[in-house]
């Protein structure tokens, strides 16, 4: 099991994510990127992040697809996890366009060997067909709702 934290680049800048975490057994962390804030100078922000990487902490790009420049950062940060913003995934099984912009990005995901992570799961269809896409791993109101933390543990939820 893991815990991802959503972070704007700015904390991990200033060094108080390193601060925050620094007690926590880091091979058990993602940082999740949010695209709703900008990197100015991503050769500065990869240092920042170069400590915690060497510590174990894994990178995910949130929100892929949305926000500032989420290509960029797809192309800049060497992430370990993306995850497909819901306005990708939503009615995904009936729109050809999110399909297709979907595929491109998985099949960037399996080239680059990166985790690929589909957020807004809904309904049952838009399930099917990233599994069809090749989507292992998914989030969203259909495979469960968010849980307290103490009952998280003791799920056994198989998707």
């Amino acid at each position: 099991m893991y815990i991802s934290l959503n972070t704007s680049p700015k904390y991990i800048m200033n060094g108080a994510i390193e601060r925050i975490l620094a007690n926590v057994p880091h091979h058990r962390i993602v940082l999740e990127i949010t695209e709703h804030a900008p990197i100015e100078d991503y050769s500065i922000f990869r240092e920042a992040l170069k400590p915690l990487q060497e510590k174990g902490i894994r990178l995910a790009i949130d929100d892929a697809g949305a926000g500032y420049s989420s290509f960029q950062h797809i192309l800049e940060l060497s992430a370990d996890i993306i995850k497909l913003d819901i306005s990708l995934i939503r009615n995904i099984h009936l729109d050809t366009r999110r399909r297709a912009l979907a595929t491109a990005l998985i099949a960037f995901a399996k080239a680059i060997n990166c985790m690929m992570i589909a957020e807004g799961v809904e309904c049952e269809e838009e399930l099917l067909e990233l599994r069809k896409l090749g989507v292992g791993k998914a989030q969203g109101y259909f495979i469960g709702h968010p849980t307290p933390v103490e009952n998280a543990a003791s799920l056994k939820i198989a998707v």
